[in-house]
């Protein structure tokens, strides 16, 4: 508590915001004054009713206490993430944060997503530029990631108009989760001051690519890295995902528009498959620097904890039952898929077989899986009853 309070003075913050995400990944937060601090560490009635995805208005009364490790300094602020417990003391069973942090109480996860996104100017792209080329957003993004201090290998140019990626610095599971919601949170918000939108809806342009988050994940257990090579443990963990990658995919691309970045020739992985430097398949062993598993489902619209915890989860089950994945892919896999598995087409699809994968309820729990597919049945309800431009444009005078 005494660093925290050094930190403040030091870096003469006006106020402290405090996070807790809700089951779709958006950080509802309090603001309190930083002299309130020290007393609020020992925990805030929260009203978990008005939150998605957490309590119902009989059992709304939920305890937030901010841990002190998470904290950041994002200009004049100190973010803090917050676990949640329930009036009983025991952590609350609905936030992701907490499930993923049980996940990884065993081994030692380094992570590192790839947050890609576009930036809008009204219904436009702030950009016509492309790969790495030199564009006005860049000055954005670089004041955004050196205004809260998160380490990253790269910003660049993305191959759509006005889309970009940012690539933080491998970090442990729980804190790659929350550099990712403070990137998002601050892209927002500095997007906004600037008359633009940063949108992290997967596939916002028809005939461009979409927006991934691809995991990168390393494995250590005792400072050992159990990913030296692709034997036995990483052979297995790679089985895990595949075997487990049509239930857990709902999770790592949750809205219906994700389901139009999945398709073929844009990059996106379809077929479940694997390859060491092949970017048409599901799971990635990139090449160059230490041995890593890469997976490419996920999309920036995830809940980041609930999505890793479920490839987290896969992994370690195919590790368990040593699975073995299929054999390598090396050609393009959108032209040599004959035998290969598909991930489902759409969110229905998706939720079906979530309900039917043991997996995900074990790693995210009965709450958070009730929850979630709740949520998404009453989303894709409200798709089916809409009317949309393309049907008035090709309907009305049928």
């Amino acid at each position: 508590m005494r660093q925290l309070m050094n930190i403040i003075e030091e870096k003469q913050i006006t106020e402290v915001r405090l996070f807790i995400i809700d089951i779709s990944g958006h950080p509802k937060f309090m603001i309190i004054p930083p002299e309130n601090l020290e007393e609020s560490m020992d925990g805030i009635g929260i009203d978990g009713s008005s939150i998605p995805g957490f309590t119902t208005v009989d059992t709304s009364d939920l305890i937030a206490k901010p841990d002190s490790e998470s904290a950041v300094v994002s200009g004049n602020e100190l973010i803090i993430f917050c676990d949640v417990y329930s009036e009983n003391g025991c952590l609350f069973e609905g936030n992701p944060r907490t499930v993923l942090k049980k996940v990884v109480q065993e081994y030692a996860f380094l992570v590192k997503p790839e947050l890609e996104f576009f930036l809008f100017h009204g219904l436009n792209p702030a950009d016509k530029k492309g790969y790495m080329d030199d564009a006005g957003g860049l000055s954005l993004v670089t004041d955004v990631v050196n205004s809260i201090s998160i380490p990253v290998e790269r910003i660049h140019h993305e191959n759509g108009p006005g889309q970009y990626e940012i690539e933080p610095l491998m970090a442990p599971a729980v804190k790659a989760c929350d550099n990712i919601i403070l990137l998002k949170d601050a892209l927002r918000r500095k997007a906004r001051k600037n008359q633009l939108t940063a949108t992290f809806m997967p596939k916002p342009l028809k005939g461009e690519a979409g927006s991934g988050m691809h995991f990168h994940i390393l494995l250590e257990k005792n400072g050992k890295d159990l990913f030296e090579d692709f034997e036995g443990t990483t052979q297995y963990f790679v089985g895990g995902l595949l075997s487990h990658a049509r239930g857990i995919t709902a999770v790592c691309s949750p809205v219906i528009n994700s389901y139009k970045r999945l398709i073929p020739h844009f990059e996106a992985p379809v077929y479940i498959t694997w390859g060491k430097g092949n970017r048409s398949t599901l799971v990635r062993i990139p090449l160059g620097g230490k041995l890593r598993i890469e997976y490419r489902a996920p999309d920036p619209s995830c809940n980041p904890y609930m999505a890793l915890a479920l490839m987290l989860g896969a992994g370690l089950d195919g590790m368990r039952r040593k699975i073995k994945p299929p054999p390598e892919m090396k050609e393009n896999v959108f032209e040599s898929h004959a035998h290969a598995g598909i991930l489902p087409t759409t969110l229905e699809e998706a939720l079906q077989e979530m309900e039917k994968d043991d997996l995900v309820s074990q790693v995210l729990g009965e709450h958070l899986v009730r929850e979630f597919i709740k949520l998404k049945r009453e989303e894709i309800r409200n798709y089916t009853a809409h009317i949309s431009q393309w049907e008035l444009d090709r309907y009305l005078e049928w």
